[in-house]
């Protein structure tokens, strides 16, 4: 597969990272209960067939922010799909004929489906593999193969079929994510929404039709972020975290409490810079229910047992040191958990990786633009500073020590 000579924007440079083991994170849309879990161990996505003539309600959520509450609407995605006529009554309750016919049915993007989103953001941060298209030259787009996520699948520990990607990239293009803040004194659901679109609102598979099943995988794949992501490429709302954590956590209410971790932990507090401490975390089961779109059980206590083990795992993969349960009871029954997260060495030390990558992006848009402030365009770059910009970054990261990040613009 060929790749683009040149990204064609600073910014599409500042998102490459070398280091493989790290991936970035977005962190209002990372953070955001976007997946339908819709059994105990993830996996598959939610699939969902509609009564005749009807359709299959949309998923509304609240989710919390840097303090800040959002709505989420998850709209289902439509596939279709051939099974046996046998398998599909008619108007009147009889089995049709023998033979396939082919059915519509709807969609939740599932675990299976954050963890091909999860590879598509590692390769995005490949040298070269983003450019810029659209009439304005503002969407930010790339170019891959199938048997590139298989593969990168497998080198993370997961293993699906070209059929299965093809389908979670399709489910990822079709179902609508609408994320809004409301605004002050209005009734609930109204308000300016930061992003109604899909995750990746172009997709297009080069299908070859001599090819089936698994077959296929080596066909060109191009695709689109949707604005919220191309909006925080442009504006460096970007930081680095463990590709390696996220992808070894085996729960997603466990990947959504370390992506919070990372979001939350910065260098604003620091009383010098380079000094981060070891402040705990605080958050109650009820908060990392609500907010990670985790499932509940009809049991309240199956509910708190699969947060603690969700807590748990991010202990024992040395992320926290340790996390303290403290327990609202009624009785010998347990209501609530409050869990008291204090982070490891470990953890901080890749705090403090990515501010460094922070601080470094920032020096380098600086170094072009003459300005402290973000960018609100994508910054226009010769073939010949892409590669300097490169060698400036690199250099800045083995040298420099970390420094306070770039001022909002305004």
């Amino acid at each position: 597969m060929s790749k683009i000579a040149t990204p064609g924007a600073l910014q599409l440079v500042l998102f490459e990272l070398e280091d493989r083991s790290q991936s970035h994170l977005i962190a209002l849309y990372d953070l955001a209960p976007r997946y339908v879990f819709a059994s105990r161990d993830g996996g598959r996505s939610a699939e969902t067939a509609p009564a005749k003539g009807n359709f299959v309600a949309s998923i509304k959520r609240e989710f919390t922010y840097h303090g800040s509450t959002f709505h989420l609407t998850i709209q289902p995605a439509r596939l279709t799909k051939m099974v046996n006529r046998d398998q599909v009554s008619r108007d009147d309750g009889t089995a049709q004929a023998d033979g396939q016919t082919e059915i519509e049915y709807e969609v939740f993007p599932a675990e299976r489906e954050q963890v091909v989103e999860h590879v598509v953001r590692r390769l995005a941060m490949d040298r070269s593999r983003l450019s810029l298209g659209g009439e304005n030259r503002d969407k930010v787009q790339m170019r891959f193969t199938l048997y590139e996520i298989q593969r990168e699948l497998k080198a993370v520990g997961h293993t699906l079929s070209i059929r299965d990607i093809r389908e979670s990239l399709t489910i990822l293009a079709r179902s609508r994510i609408i994320i809004g803040k409301p605004a002050e004194g209005v009734k609930k659901g109204r308000g300016a929404n930061l992003l109604e679109s899909t995750a990746f609102p172009v997709l297009a598979i080069r299908s070859r039709p001599d090819l089936i099943g698994d077959e296929g995988g080596d066909e060109e794949t191009h695709l689109q972020f949707n604005p919220l992501v191309s909006s925080a490429i442009r504006n460096l709302e970007f930081k680095p975290v463990s590709y390696q954590w996220l992808m070894r956590l085996k729960s997603p209410v466990s990947r959504w409490l370390y992506n919070r971790l990372s979001a939350e932990y910065d260098y604003s507090g620091a009383e010098a810079p380079g000094d981060l401490g070891a402040k705990a975390m605080t958050l109650s089961a009820d908060e990392i229910i609500k907010n990670s779109g985790m499932n509940v059980w009809s049991r309240r206590r199956d509910t708190l047992r699969a947060v603690t083990s969700a807590v748990d795992a991010l202990v024992e993969e040395g992320i926290l040191t340790s996390a303290e349960k403290l327990y609202d009871k009624v009785g010998a029954r347990i209501e609530g958990i409050t869990y008291v997260m204090l982070p490891s060495a470990k953890f901080l030390a890749q705090v403090r990786k990515a501010q460094a990558v922070e601080n470094a992006n920032v020096a380098a848009m600086r170094a072009i633009t003459g300005d402290d402030r973000r960018p609100t365009d994508f910054v226009p770059v010769t073939p010949a500073a892409t590669v300097e910009t490169r060698a400036r970054r690199a250099k800045r990261l083995t040298e420099e020590p970390p420094r306070l990040p770039m001022a909002e613009a305004g």
